[in-house]
């Protein structure tokens, strides 16, 4: 069984249910990529996520969501003074998302300073993949960051795969500066990593897929995978690179997990067994099927009853 631990803020979710009535379920990039890894990979997994929530009723609505996903809680920091963030998602009539946020006052921003000398080391002593983005930094105290690297050198040194999907959220950095200095060093340290033109667009003023790709060839990433909205997907390894083309999706409801839900499916694919080119294909299914529906994390049986068709 592979073990994996995503780090990074689960946040309650308000998405649009019509007549100016808003679901809720809870969400947010970490834990959406969480779920259909679980659900892609079923007890050949084990997925634990380490964050931080409040004691509220809300809060322990959504550890128990984590349960009822199959998400390991052992890593969930409780912190009785901070709540669990928020967001509100609109959807345009392309179905493109923009958000409003509360998270001012969130416990996940804390999480690596509720972390126990205990809880850390167990974690590293099971862990074979750390998944984490660029938003698990954003969120962070700043206090804790350094903190947050050494104990990514950990990991690494204890032969753990570090996963990083780079998602840039201008808005959650203090400068521009901050944001680089903290993703040169994800970068420096991850071995697969997950990156979108727009996000090294706005932080690094690279523009195509070229750009990105040589940039990054500066660090030592053993697999890199390049998306850029609906065009066509770059990858390299150490051994190979080349491009696949995505199959456009017609009818796009929601594409709030769009991304999440491709880097499920990617690793999924490669526990399977799948060659990169296979494991890119299959992913492009998977965020075909979420960006379908409504939500980051769709109806288990709609997501199950589709993916029993590929």
């Amino acid at each position: 069984m592979v073990n994996v631990v995503v780090m990074g803020e689960c946040m309650i979710e308000f998405s649009p249910a019509g007549n100016s009535c808003y679901k809720q379920a809870f969400a947010g990039d970490i834990y959406n990529t969480a779920v259909y890894l679980k659900r892609l990979q079923n007890s050949a997994v084990d997925i634990s996520i380490l964050t931080a929530v409040g004691c509220d009723a809300l809060s322990n609505a959504m550890v128990d969501d984590f349960k009822a996903s199959g998400i390991d809680t052992s890593f969930v920091q409780r912190v009785s003074h901070r709540q669990t963030g928020a967001y509100l998602i609109e959807i345009s009539a392309e179905g493109e998302r923009s958000f409003v946020y509360w998270r001012d006052t969130s416990a996940a921003k804390l999480t690596i300073s509720q972390l126990e000398d205990n809880a850390k080391r167990a974690l590293i002593d099971q862990c074979d993949v750390f998944y984490f983005s660029g938003i698990s930094i954003a969120i962070l105290a700043k206090e804790d960051r350094q903190a947050f690297w050494l104990f990514l050198a950990e990991l690494k040194q204890a032969g753990v795969r570090i996963v990083f999907d780079s998602n840039f959220r201008s808005r959650l950095w203090e400068s521009k500066a901050d944001a680089i200095s903290q993703f040169d060093q994800a970068l420096s340290i991850s071995d697969l990593v997950f990156a979108g033109v727009e996000d090294f667009n706005l932080l690094y003023d690279l523009n195509s897929f070229s750009d990105v790709d040589n940039f990054l060839n500066e660090f030592a990433i053993n697999e890199l995978i390049i998306k850029n909205g609906p065009d066509d997907i770059f990858y390299r390894s150490t051994i190979e690179q080349f491009e696949v083309e995505i199959s456009p999706v017609e009818c796009v409801v929601d594409s709030t997990s769009a991304g999440d839900s491709f880097n499920s499916g990617y690793l999924s694919a490669r526990m399977n067994g799948s060659s990169s080119k296979e494991a890119i294909e299959h992913a492009c299914r998977v965020s075909a099927c979420v960006i379908q529906h409504k939500g980051a994390v769709i109806n288990q049986d709609v997501f199950s009853a589709f993916m029993a068709k590929e």
